[in-house]
């Protein structure tokens, strides 16, 4: 990427001084515009930890992405139908159970590059993050120009407002794009290896109870034991929470795994300051040691251990996470570019018009929301 894609743009005009004491307060208001893409077919002149785990997500990040993404399929996934105040009169049990459980959402296999409201949106005081529409971002010719260079695959665009606050009061927005590896790969990684159907047997409570332990292991059979009591206790509760224990379970294993995720934290010290916490996710190999352990002897050890570790290594599939962790000093109204040898980032801050008034209620959802609750007899 050349560095003239790095230049900066003429600072917006300034807001007029002449503000009521509730716009003042609310003077921390920004737009803010983002273009990330990978960097394809570059050559890899860093040292990155290849069987490094991802780390978890900031508890606190606002995600803009999900609600424009992913379709609630709760009531797909329970068979359950909507319920009217009859029903609850009734004492419907499907009603009650749709009450209770959890939402379950389905989400596409590839985040589309373009995340925006379906209408332009204008901010209120004490709202989150405001995700904007397409027609409110300035990076057309920006991301028409960058697309154009050799190897680059654009990941994600969007474009929102938010009240900046100092950084311990700052809240980071969630950033995920790309490929959505969980069918492929666990959260930290390794490979998943799904067994066929077929061969799956689901093994009874009164097998698990009844099986033996097995001569080699000696005097630590004692731990085996262990190990059978806590298969036959995660068996008995998934029989009592039969079908909600699989959905709980099936939510685990959907949890998707994002090519791009990470987070995006913009705060103010005096100045305005954009921090990056981000993690590229590309499949790759990595070393495995396998030790062959053989039958073990009654002292707890295999006769070849007695004899001298022989350790094999193999190649195996990894997902590997490269970071990409910055933290910049910025002024707004320019266009900053963040460079990385697997990706880039171009961000511009800018200057909007400050909300002064607050978000009017919906009542056109609240009614909404009154006829899956539980009247009041």
């Amino acid at each position: 990427m050349q560095p003239k894609l790095a230049m900066s743009l003429a600072a917006m005009t300034g807001l007029s001084l002449l503000c009521s004491p509730l716009t003042v307060q609310a003077k921390t208001w920004f737009e803010v515009e983002v273009f990330v893409f990978e960097r394809q077919g570059q050559p890899n002149t860093e040292q990155w930890d290849e069987d490094a785990p991802a780390k978890p997500i900031n508890s606190r990040a606002v995600d803009l992405i999900s609600p424009v993404i992913t379709t609630d399929i709760t009531g797909v996934a329970l068979g359950l139908a909507g319920c009217d105040s009859n029903d609850w009169l009734n004492d419907n049990p499907d009603c009650q159970q749709q009450f209770n459980s959890q939402s379950q959402k389905s989400h596409p296999g590839v985040v589309p590059v373009t995340i925006a409201a379906e209408t332009e949106q204008t901010a209120y005081l004490g709202d989150e993050p405001l995700l904007l529409a397409q027609s409110q971002s300035q990076f057309a010719d920006v991301i028409t120009t960058v697309s154009k260079e050799p190897g680059v695959k654009p990941l994600l665009h969007l474009t929102w407002q938010q009240d900046m606050q100092s950084k311990r009061r700052s809240k980071p927005v969630r950033i995920f794009a790309g490929k959505d590896f969980s069918e492929e790969y666990s959260y930290h990684g390794e490979q998943v290896v799904k067994q066929p159907e077929s061969q799956i047997e689901e093994p009874e409570v009164s097998e698990v109870n009844n099986t033996s332990q097995p001569a080699q292991f000696g005097e630590f059979g004692s731990f085996g034991s262990i190990e059978q009591t806590e298969t036959t206790d995660s068996l008995t509760a998934n029989n009592q929470f039969g079908s909600f224990g699989q959905l709980f379970s099936l939510e685990e294993q959907t949890k998707p795994v994002w090519e791009l995720d990470g987070t995006i934290n913009i705060y103010l010290s005096h100045y305005l300051y954009i921090e990056h916490d981000l993690g590229l996710r590309k499949p790759t190999r990595i070393e495995q040691s396998l030790s062959d352990f053989g039958s073990l002897t009654s002292y707890g050890y295999s006769q070849e251990q007695q004899a001298g570790d022989q350790t094999n290594v193999e190649l195996v599939p990894f997902l590997q996470t490269i970071p990409m962790k910055q933290n910049r000093r910025v002024r707004s109204g320019e266009v900053h570019y963040f460079d990385h040898p697997q990706m880039g980032i171009v961000m511009q801050i800018r200057k909007m018009e400050q909300p002064t008034t607050a978000r009017p209620i919906d009542l056109s959802s609240s009614a909404d929301d009154e006829v899956q609750t539980p009247p009041q007899l």
